[in-house]
C-alpha cells in the first residue's frame, strides 16, 4: 500500500507536466500529438512489472482533447511480452522470481510509425537503515502552536550509501481521529537528494503514534523530472525514453518507524 500511495502521488505530479501542453505546443504540433506518455516504476524485489502509456493531450482553439489510455499495443520487457490487463495499462507477472539488483531492463514498443524504447537499471537495496531517537514527546497544544514542542530533538535517518545515489523520504503519519482536517499532513514526500541520512524536525511528526519513513533510493531520471516539476520549469520536459514522454525507471526501499509520544 506503501508503494501505490508513493507512486500515485510521483505520477499525479508528472500528469500535471503533460497535461500542460500548452508551452510544449511551440514545438512541431504533430510531433508533440504524436507522442505517448509512459508510466512505469519498477521496484527492487517485486514480482511484476507494470508499464502505463497515455495519449498526449491536445490544447486546440475551442477544445482540449484530453490525454486516454492507448490499448492494443505489442510491448515487451526484456523481449517478453506483456499482456494488457486494461487499458493502456500492461502487466507481466514474474512467478516465483523478482526484480533483482543489477537487472537491466529495456522495454520496446511502436506507437504511430516510432520505436519507442528505454531501459533502467535495478538499484541496490537499502542497507543499515537506522533512525535515531527511536521516539520522541511533544506537547498536545503542538497541533496549535508548533513551537511548543516539549523535545526538539531532530529525528535523523541514515543508511549506507555506498554509490551516491538519489533518495527521496517519504513520511506516512498515523491519522488523528481528533482532527481528520489535517489529513492532509498524514502523508508527506521531500525533495529528492544526495547523502546517507536526513534531518526531520519534531514539528513535521505532528501526532501520536507510530511514524513510518520510507527512504526509497531513486534514479537521476527520477529526480531530474522531479526537480523540472517542483520549478515549474514545464515548457522544457526531461525524457529519458527514446520518442516519448515520462518516466520508465527502477527505485528501491526501506522502511524504519519513530514513535511520538504526546505529554
Amino acid at each position: 500500500m506503501k508503494s501505490k500511495v508513493f507512486i500515485y502521488s510521483c505520477f499525479s505530479i508528472f500528469c500535471f507536466l503533460f497535461g500542460c501542453g500548452e508551452p510544449l505546443m511551440e514545438m512541431e504540433n504533430d510531433a508533440i500529438i504524436a507522442t505517448p506518455v509512459v508510466e512505469c516504476y519498477l521496484q527492487e524485489g517485486a514480482d511484476s512489472v507494470t508499464v502505463k502509456v497515455y495519449s498526449m493531450e491536445e490544447f486546440l482553439k475551442d477544445e482540449i482533447k484530453l490525454s486516454k489510455p492507448v490499448s492494443q499495443l505489442n510491448m515487451t520487457v526484456n523481449a517478453i511480452e506483456l499482456t494488457e490487463t486494461s487499458s493502456g495499462t500492461y502487466s507481466l507477472y514474474l512467478g516465483e522470481d523478482s526484480i533483482r539488483e543489477g537487472q537491466i531492463f529495456n522495454l520496446k514498443f511502436d506507437y504511430k510509425g516510432q520505436s519507442i524504447a528505454a531501459t533502467t537499471t535495478i538499484p541496490s537495496p537499502i542497507r543499515s537503515l537506522t533512525v535515531e531517537p527511536t521516539s520522541i514527546t511533544i506537547a498536545s497544544s503542538s497541533w496549535w502552536d508548533f513551537s511548543d514542542t516539549t523535545d526538539a530533538t531532530p529525528v535523523v535517518v541514515s543508511w549506507e550509501d555506498p554509490d551516491n545515489s538519489f533518495y527521496q523520504l517519504y513520511i506516512e503519519s498515523p491519522s488523528n481521529p481528533d482532527m481528520p482536517s489535517f489529513g492532509v499532513f498524514r502523508y508527506r514526500m521531500m525533495q529528492p537528494f544526495k547523502g546517507n541520512s536526513y534531518s526531520i524536525s519534531a514539528r513535521e511528526l505532528r501526532s501520536a503514534g507510530y511514524h513510518t519513513i520510507h527512504v526509497y533510493r531513486v534514479g537521476e531520471d527520477y529526480a531530474e523530472l522531479y526537480e523540472r516539476i517542483s520549478a515549474s520549469d514545464l515548457a522544457n520536459p526531461v525524457s529519458y525514453i527514446r520518442n516519448a514522454f515520462g518516466i520508465f525507471t527502477s527505485m528501491s526501499v526501506a522502511s524504519i518507524q519513530v514513535r511520538v509520544y504526546e505529554s
